[in-house]
């Protein structure tokens, strides 16, 4: 019964305000887990519309709030959008980018603004989208999923 409570709480809590989820992933995640999107795509899977640990077959959010010394129902909710998001993601940033960039989170962090929902260089001004089309060797189809994602992950830092 606590548990239903628990995972009822976390579901209506929605997303963490003004949390760098990328940021609580790596200082508190990544050292045992790694790059969180590797991490979704090789120990999670979607069962009946939950986030579920594929060895334990629990569900991600009654797990982690025991796990690691407990999360806040809104960082719950918050890390189980992220990884839901990355579990139903092609890789296309490790693809295309990741030869020369650590991360989406430090790409976004250090070369991107956020304005009107569009991503932008910081320094040139320019659409990111049309920067793409020259740099980093990705098709059509794989820029609208990196633009896509790196949007995503804009949210999750909490640029808008």
């Amino acid at each position: 019964m606590i548990g239903r409570c628990v995972l009822l709480l976390v579901m209506l809590a929605g997303p963490a305000a003004a949390e760098d989820l990328h940021a609580l992933w790596d200082g508190q995640c990544g050292a045992c887990h790694g790059h969180a999107g590797d991490f979704a795509r090789s120990s999670l899977e979607i069962r009946n519309d939950q986030l579920m640990g594929k060895a334990s077959g629990r569900p991600v959010a009654e797990y982690l709030v025991v796990h690691n010394g407990g999360y806040s129902a809104p960082q719950i909710a918050a890390l189980r959008a992220m990884l839901t998001a990355q579990v139903q993601t092609t890789p296309e940033f490790q693809a295309h980018c990741d030869g020369c960039h650590d991360s989406a989170a430090q790409v976004l962090r250090d070369w991107v603004l956020v304005r009107d929902g569009h991503l932008f260089g910081r320094q040139s001004g320019q659409d990111l989208e049309q920067f793409l089309i020259r740099h980093g060797g990705a098709d059509a189809d794989s820029r609208g999923r990196i633009i896509q994602s790196l949007t995503r992950v804009a949210d999750e830092l909490n640029h808008r």
